[in-house]
């Protein structure tokens, strides 16, 4: 019953992020704990079949356990296994993505290889922060929220960014406090700064700030002459004499309500509006472009991972997986679907004569197509539009491609891209950031079937491998990289030699 309090032990960390004790007869579902610990749990939601409950004492640490880095993280909504050792958590997430597919999948969970290890502190290469001012106060707030409220944590450091964003955050509050540009309130839809966001590139150690404003214009001009931009312009030279980091600073004008951060309009305040960031490969086995490095101009509203070095490790998981499938293929025509700004069709150019990129985000789009240029890389065509209608008129066309490279955001794929992925006899390789949608895909792409159009027979599809990737220590969240081989109707597995 609610309020009652209960001895526990814990068996497992779910897939979100809490840990779970079966030893009541039902699921009882725990945050900030162990596997193994033994715990006296208060239940504050009981259900028929669940109940959650809230830590009370800590009766025996499992040696799971490990100091969390940052101060705040009890009160910190950012992270949610900072408790954990480094290797405990790769453990859970291997564990997390077995159970998925194995329950959800109906797949052998020894197709699941152990999750890759990332550089588990000072990762992130963007940071989004809201703002408040405290309570007749103007000064400036800025970090994360409470878990499961919009109570905000200010935040001075955070072992999960490079010290240069701690910085960067110190500056910019300053100095905007400076110049009286108080927060916004979203309960009264009043004030100015409702965001700071920043991203850093980890090849050239140069930052690109964005300031969110709670304010509209029609045009940059109007925006210039306003009394707000003159003293933003102001702030934004300041600032980056402060940070010489800084290499730019620009605004964005939000005046939704709501939790969107971008609004659609981003101006330069001050520096340069973008920064450079290159992924590279030390792999001698490697193609000499990827050794020498791909650079993707990053601006406020790019898509690009968080994680630039761990990027690279999952790219390289892509390529190798491509690089088989692929093997003794003559000018391969590969499909990249869901591709943001191209960062795995650049990468796996060097296998292909052709690359069609699938985005329906425009500015994705351009700045793919601004990357290709850039490094000058011909062979990838970026198509606007979504998977759903672009991949089966491509097929319709008569292209089939010899592989297609999916990577979905966390909904998974639509029945419409199910269909087109079993029609096209294609080989694929499922990048996914939920293990959840991953295995409900993965159920009906090796269970059901389609025309073979080669030689009308039918055919399916059988996973190879999943491999999960840690993009994001100190979290529950794991990207896995899932190779599927076409499988005939005679338990035969070919690759095409036509497109």
């Amino acid at each position: 019953m609610r309020g009652q309090r209960v001895t526990v032990r814990i068996a497992e960390l779910t897939p979100t992020g809490s840990g779970v004790s079966k030893e009541l007869g039902m699921p009882v579902f725990i945050d900030m704990v162990a596997p193994g610990d033994l715990a006296e749990v208060e239940l504050f939601d009981v259900r028929k079949d669940f109940a959650r409950g809230k830590l009370v004492n800590l009766l025996e640490p499992s040696p799971e356990r490990a100091e969390p880095p940052c101060p705040l993280f009890k009160v910190c909504g950012g992270c949610q296994w900072q408790h954990l050792s480094y290797e405990a958590q790769l453990h859970a997430k291997t564990g997390i993505v077995r159970q998925a597919v194995q329950h959800m999948g109906g797949l052998d969970p020894a197709l699941v290889r152990d999750t890759l290890a990332a550089q588990p502190l000072h990762y992130r290469n963007k940071v989004q922060f809201p703002v408040r001012n405290p309570q007749n106060s103007q000064r400036i707030l800025a970090g994360y929220f409470k878990k499961d409220s919009h109570e905000l944590v200010n935040v001075k450091f955070c072992p999960i960014q490079p010290e240069v964003l701690d910085r960067m955050l110190a500056v910019s509050k300053e100095v905007l406090e400076r110049h009286k540009i108080w927060a916004y309130d979203e309960g009264t839809g009043k004030g100015t700064l409702r965001h700071i966001n920043a991203r850093t590139s980890f090849d050239s150690g140069e930052v690109l700030v964005t300031l969110v404003i709670n304010m509209g214009a029609d045009s940059r001009d109007e925006f210039n002459r306003s009394p707000l931009g003159k003293r933003l312009t102001e702030a934004a030279d300041e600032i980056m004499a402060e940070e010489p980091s800084i290499v730019g600073v620009c605004v964005n004008l939000n005046t939704q309500a709501g939790n969107r951060i971008l609004g659609d309009q981003t101006y330069l305040l001050a520096g340069k509006s973008s920064i450079e960031e290159c992924l590279k490969s030390s792999r001698d086995d490697y193609p000499e472009k990827l050794r020498q490095g791909l650079k993707f101009p990053l601006s406020s509203t790019s898509f690009f991972q968080v994680n630039s070095t761990q990027a690279v490790t999952l790219l390289e998981v892509v390529f190798d997986q491509a690089r088989e499938l692929l093997h003794g293929v003559d000018q391969p025509l590969i499909v990249d679907a869901f591709s943001g700004v191209g960062a795995i069709a650049f990468w796996l150019s060097p296998l292909a004569k052709e690359i069609v990129a699938i985005e329906e985000h425009v500015l994705a789009v351009e700045d793919g197509r601004r990357t290709a240029q850039n490094n000058k890389i011909d062979n990838v065509r970026f198509v606007p539009g979504t998977v759903e209608s672009v991949l089966p008129d491509l097929l319709s066309q008569g292209r089939r491609p010899h592989l297609i490279v999916v990577d979905p955001p966390r909904k998974g794929l639509s029945p419409t891209v199910v269909q087109a992925l079993l029609e096209s006899g294609s080989n694929i390789i499922y990048v996914s950031c939920n293990p959840s949608t991953l295995a409900r895909d993965l159920k009906i792409l090796t269970g059901g079937c389609g025309p073979d159009q080669s030689n009308g027979a039918t055919i399916g599809y059988k996973t190879r491998q999943i491999q999960p990737v840690d993009l994001f220590p100190q979290t529950y969240h794991v990207e896995t990289v899932t190779t599927l081989e076409r499988l005939t109707t005679d338990g035969s597995i070919g690759n095409m030699e036509e497109a």
